[in-house]
């Protein structure tokens, strides 16, 4: 058998084009180019600003192509994971043959950047699962699936479920390990573990601070500027802004950070289950 020959198809999973919020921001500048931006142009009517006006949608339509997913491909003798375009032209490698892997597991993950909105994380209801996978050499490798909808904690759309059950299908079928280097917990670990993973990234004490602060800096910039007889200038407004995005930014920053703790304790766990899983299923 060729070494570099993936096999027999076993599961085939197309991803959407674009994420939900790409899609959403679409829409609204479309709105606000080709409504709302010429209907408050006017006289100039679809060209405002000598067509300066259509960057913001033609940057976003860009970026749409260049984060375009391929399909990912469960073979027989491998995987071709799912990359974004840019990657892709970037050569980085998508085809892995089961040798390469030594772990094989759920991983967790958030979906469309939810993680970088305090609103939504302090929710703690965010986490989807996909397909981890570490390779001989060390690399970490995961596999999204476009959850169909928030119904718990660990959201399991029918992709992760169908390409989950193919991989296992294979690995039981030829009797191999799909995990090899699982951490071992205890029962109260594991609780533990599971407690923390559902506790909000940042407190809604936290979120209304960090975005309701901003409009209080800038009023009380120009409040400041007023009282000194400072003219208001452009310069003064992007020094306002600037000390005004430095709240959002840093609560942003922290529960990104905290997400990736809690999707690399959600992915341990969940590497110890699937060892445990196969454990039970060995004769």
């Amino acid at each position: 058998m060729d070494a570099q020959d993936p096999g027999e198809l076993l599961y085939a999973y197309k991803p959407i084009p674009a994420n939900p919020m790409s899609v959403a921001l679409l829409i609204l500048l479309v709105i606000v180019t080709v409504v709302i931006g010429p209907v408050a142009a006017y006289p100039e009517g679809l060209w405002p600003l000598n067509g300066i006006c259509f960057l913001p949608l033609g940057l976003l339509l860009v970026a749409m192509v260049l984060f375009k997913p391929n399909p990912t491909y469960v073979y027989e003798n491998g995987i071709e994971v799912s990359l974004p375009l840019w990657r892709r032209l970037l050569g980085q490698e998508k085809d892995f043959r089961w040798d390469q892997i030594r772990d094989i597991y759920p991983a967790s993950y958030e979906v469309a950047g939810s993680f970088m909105s305090p609103f939504a994380s302090s929710a703690g209801t965010l986490v989807h699962a996909g397909i981890g996978l570490e390779t001989t050499d060390g690399r970490r490798l995961l596999v999204r699936f476009t959850p169909g909808a928030i119904r718990a904690f660990r959201a399991e759309s029918e992709g992760f479920l169908g390409a989950m059950a193919a991989i296992r299908d294979r690995f039981d079928r030829h009797g191999e390990p799909m995990v090899r280097t699982a951490k071992t917990f205890s029962d109260a670990e594991v609780l533990a573990m599971q407690a923390s993973a559902r506790e909000p990234l940042v407190s809604i004490v936290g979120v209304f601070f960090a975005f309701f602060l901003p409009p209080t800096i800038v009023a009380a910039v120009f409040l400041a500027a007023s009282y000194e007889n400072v003219p208001l200038s452009a310069l003064l407004a992007l020094a306002a802004l600037a000390l005004a995005l430095v709240p959002p930014a840093f609560s942003m920053g922290s529960t990104l950070r905290r997400s990736e703790r809690r999707n690399e304790l959600l992915s341990e766990l969940s590497k110890f289950q699937e060892s445990l899983r196969e454990r039970a299923r060995s004769p």
